[in-house]
């Protein structure tokens, strides 16, 4: 494959009969970039060059995170480049919750290759490592924390519990704390956990299954725990289709605004491919409390790789057509 900046090598095998690259016929399907579809995508078959805008040029002086860990496709991944990752993540959500301004419903989205379930180097210790970094972090003064995992849903044989979290509840149970374990608790997710002394709580990863919904759980949990901050890292709360009525069309615009205007996102960060593939890494989208939304771009291979800052976003998260036209160009 070319490198970036240059001609790119289609991704996929043309399908026999299928319209070529050079006859761009209408409704030509297009590809977006990156991990979270929104159901808008950008086209990889632009006409001539088009001239280079300026809009969401970074400001000037503008403080970004170009050090990010070069050849992420290798894994699994040197402790230095996990700690690059907890860092940035518990900065930003620590900042969240212990501010001036302290915000009480939050989420934390991370996903390189040690943090992707979709992918087959997926890595439950990652995760558990950078929940113990924020953990430990909020504790550090004396306030008591509660790690919490959902446990099964259903009765009988029905009962059910996503794959990756199986077993993270018997992990929690064996893990050092070090100087905050008196601080740092266990729990589930319900509505019966909260406890008077618990501060914070922090949610591994709560997600639905087939059948069954965790928002009832969350909701209920909100309640009890009033207005102490509860922080969710790498939720997956959209609908899975499944019969019973269960997260059917009907109340589908009510859970949505509950998990987007509820929960605020203090913390993104996630590497951009091509779909469905997982190599080549081509960019990064980063966003972290009081910033704006980052769009990087990756140049080079192997030891020459290098990060570069391409544009900047105050009003929310680019789209996929933005991103994937601002990763594809060749200026």
């Amino acid at each position: 494959m070319s490198a970036i900046g240059t001609q790119l090598a289609p991704v996929v095998a043309p399908v026999v009969g299928a319209p070529t690259r050079r006859s761009r016929p209408r409704g030509m399907r297009v590809v977006a970039m990156g991990g979270r579809m929104d159901g808008t995508a950008g086209s990889l078959f632009g006409g001539g060059k088009k001239k280079a805008d300026g809009a969401n040029l970074p400001p000037s002086g503008y403080r970004s995170r170009t050090d990010i860990p070069k050849m992420l496709n290798n894994t699994p991944h040197p402790r230095e480049v996990r700690k690059w990752f907890y860092d940035d993540c518990r900065e930003s959500v620590v900042a969240a919750v212990t501010g001036a301004n302290p915000k009480t419903r939050v989420k934390a989205f991370i996903e390189f290759p040690e943090l992707n379930v979709n992918g087959d180097v997926y890595r439950i210790g990652t995760l558990l490592e950078l929940v113990r970094e924020v953990a430990m972090a909020l504790a550090a003064d004396g306030k008591r924390v509660r790690v919490c995992v959902q446990g099964s849903m259903g009765q009988g044989v029905f009962q059910g519990l996503p794959l990756s979290l199986s077993g993270v509840a018997r992990i929690l149970d064996m893990m050092d704390w070090g100087d905050a374990d008196e601080f740092i608790a266990r729990g589930s997710i319900g509505g019966d956990v909260p406890r008077p002394d618990d501060a914070y709580f922090i949610l591994i990863s709560p997600q639905n299954i087939v059948g069954y919904s965790v928002l009832p759980y969350l909701q209920e949990m909100e309640k009890a725990a009033g207005d102490r901050p509860i922080i969710m890292i790498n939720p997956k709360l959209g609908d899975i289709q499944s019969a019973g009525n269960v997260m059917s069309i009907r109340g589908r615009g009510e859970r949505r605004e509950y998990v987007e205007k509820t929960w605020e996102e203090v913390y993104h960060f996630r590497l951009l491919y091509k779909k469905p593939f997982f190599f080549p890494i081509y960019g990064a989208l980063r966003y972290g409390t009081g910033g704006m939304w980052e769009l990087y771009k990756k140049f080079g291979k192997m030891e020459q790789e290098e990060w570069k800052l391409l544009r900047t976003y105050d009003d929310g998260e680019p789209g996929a057509a933005e991103i994937t036209k601002r990763i594809l160009a060749k200026d």
